[in-house]
């Protein structure tokens, strides 16, 4: 992680760790899932494209503000090969799997919101499409575009803010900073997540 991403991420923590002197929802208990993109170049230098995918997990609350959440995603793209070449040089996908704190801070009568920090792992693969010739294959690879399969580190520092449609369903929207870490190479993405939540547990 750089100097940048590590200061967003140490302010978020000083941020939140005062929590418990703000008012939070009630339940004890979330489910929640759809639809997440991300703005990612599983292979630097290479540009990042867009990625579009799915998102699910579930958050359980210690006390009215501390929680843990589990969450798992899939997010699929390509990219378009260089000049000259043309068509798709490499389509990508990566399934993440990661667990970590949630903080709730904010409960308005319409709005509420927390700070999760996610950490677990990420299999990613990138594959040259099928039909691609051996020349291209050559000119794709001096290019760096090189087919990948591995599992490797993730995280996921993000603000669900809930928007409520009765007492047991809201709708979430959730920006974020998804990091990753292909090939020995650092990829700091910005991921964008949205879907309804379901709560339980109401005290």
């Amino acid at each position: 992680m750089d100097n940048h991403n590590r200061n967003i991420v140490v302010g978020f923590c000083f941020l939140f760790a005062a929590a418990y002197r703000l008012p939070a929802q009630s339940n004890t208990a979330e489910v929640f899932g759809g639809y997440s993109y991300a703005k990612a170049n599983p292979e630097a230098p290479l540009p990042k494209e867009n990625m579009n995918g799915w998102f699910a997990g579930v958050t359980g609350y210690a006390t009215r503000w501390f929680g843990a959440t589990v969450e798992i995603a899939g997010q699929f793209g390509s990219s378009p090969a260089p000049s000259g070449i043309g068509g798709t040089a490499l389509n990508f996908k990566e399934y993440s799997y990661m667990a970590g704190p949630q903080f709730r801070f904010a409960n308005m009568k319409r709005v509420q919101s927390s700070f999760k920090l996610l950490l677990g792992g990420v299999f990613g693969q990138a594959n040259l499409p099928s039909n691609e010739s051996a020349a291209n294959t050559q000119l794709l690879a001096a290019a760096g575009y090189l087919g990948f399969n591995q599992t490797k580190f993730a995280m996921l520092a993000a603000v669900p803010v809930d928007f409520t449609i009765n007492k047991l369903i809201g709708v979430r929207v959730e920006p974020g900073l998804y990091l990753t870490d292909f090939n020995k190479t650092k990829q700091s993405n910005f991921r964008f997540s949205v879907g309804p939540v379901f709560r339980f547990g109401a005290r």
